[in-house]
């Protein structure tokens, strides 16, 4: 009889099909893959951690499992690679002490809270074992171009610039939007806001006030879901702006549309992912669950990571997996040397191409604020749900 499969949950952003398929291949157990939204895997996370054994998504989810219980203390010393490990959040000039900050709760400390260092003198234990991490912004058709001033630079103003109305498009997920549009009302000079990512009831009202008005004049098109949701609406006639994810935008250049990514002179919105386990794994399933973290370490995926535009927390295995022309072009900031491969085979970087933002320490450091479950969340997804349903 086979042994039962390790079952991990998460969604399209890091568990794609070369992923997918990469670990079924790497690993002797079976695995069962399943993927969700954002906002419905950290439900699942949060309400049912029988229903998995491996908890994939980004580290604002963290508090909440915890907090929930859903989740269990990963122990480092099982980690090969944990000294190799380096969390976006701690480059210097990065937003690190700003909410939402992934070093902010990484650790767990002996009484049983999460916290920004370990414990003294006691092997480490963490809440999520860090694994993917990126600057965003938003892409934009290159026939704007001729729309602006001659020396108009990228800001995220323009998600709200009337010059583009009715063709603006934005994620449903209230964790990665809110913070965009706090950014965006902020550049345009709309709304007073201190911290993108820590939105008071005061700020959040005053946001909506401008979101609501503008989406009852049509400004915003259709929302997305996921990140193929996006490629699908950037490759149709109704957007010509919006949020996009790396792999989105490079799925998009790959597709042979010209579409640029931005690098707002706010700075990006940060993101950090990770790796949970259940509360409820335990004995051999509960170790094929390490082995899946340790593996997720080793170069392969943050191979298959960095060719959608994601960096990884162990860049040392890299240097194995990647071409010399991709590390130069996806870490470096150097111009492509080659035409350079992204998901399934296409052809997602032509050769004498560099990544806007420059090197990933440049881009890193320039992160403004990170995608947040804010302080007052609760109340900023009631007027999301508002602004949504409207």
């Amino acid at each position: 009889m086979s042994p039962p499969p390790l079952r991990i949950i998460g969604t399209s952003s890091t568990l794609t099909a070369e992923l997918c398929r990469a670990a079924r291949q790497d690993l002797p157990f079976p695995i069962e893959f399943e993927i969700l939204d954002g906002p419905s895997c950290m439900r699942r996370g949060v309400l049912k951690p029988e229903s998995y054994d491996v908890y994939d998504q980004w580290f604002y989810s963290l508090d909440v499992l915890w907090t929930a219980g859903a989740i269990q203390a990963i122990d480092t010393t099982r980690i090969r690679r944990w000294p190799q490990v380096r969390i976006a959040g701690q480059i210097p000039g990065s937003a690190a002490k700003q909410v939402g900050a992934p070093s902010a709760q990484l650790f767990v400390r002996h009484d049983g809270t999460l916290a920004e260092r370990p414990d003294d003198h006691a092997p480490p234990r963490i809440g999520m074992l860090p694994t993917t991490y990126n600057a965003d912004s938003f892409g934009y058709a290159r026939e704007l171009l001729s729309e602006l001033a001659p020396d108009e630079t990228e800001s995220w103003a323009w998600l709200l610039d009337d010059r583009w109305h009715g063709r603006c498009t934005l994620s449903l997920d209230p964790a990665g939007s809110a913070v965009e549009l706090a950014l965006a009302a902020r550049a345009a000079g709309l709304v007073d806001v201190r911290d993108p990512g820590n939105l008071t009831i005061e700020e959040i009202d005053a946001l909506f006030q401008v979101l609501l008005s503008l989406k009852r004049r049509g400004h915003f098109t259709r929302f997305w879901g996921t990140s193929e949701d996006s490629v699908a609406l950037m490759a149709g006639a109704n957007a010509v702006i919006g949020s996009l994810w790396s792999p989105a935008y490079y799925a998009l250049r790959g597709m042979g549309r010209d579409i640029i990514h931005g690098a707002p002179r706010e700075g990006y919105r940060g993101w950090h992912s990770g790796l949970c386990l259940s509360a409820n794994v335990t004995g051999a399933m509960r170790d094929a669950a390490y082995a899946y973290l340790n593996w997720w370490l080793d170069g392969t995926p943050g191979a298959i990571m960095a060719r959608q535009g994601y960096y990884v927390s162990v860049v040392d295995t890299l240097r194995e997996t990647l071409s010399q022309a991709e590390w130069d072009y996806w870490y470096e900031g150097k111009p492509a040397s080659e035409d350079l491969p992204g998901l399934a085979s296409t052809i997602a970087v032509r050769r004498g191409e560099t990544r806007e933002g420059g090197n990933y320490l440049n881009r890193v450091a320039r992160i403004t604020a990170w995608s947040t479950v804010m302080p007052e969340h609760n109340y900023l997804a009631r007027r999301w749900r508002e602004f949504l349903e409207l």
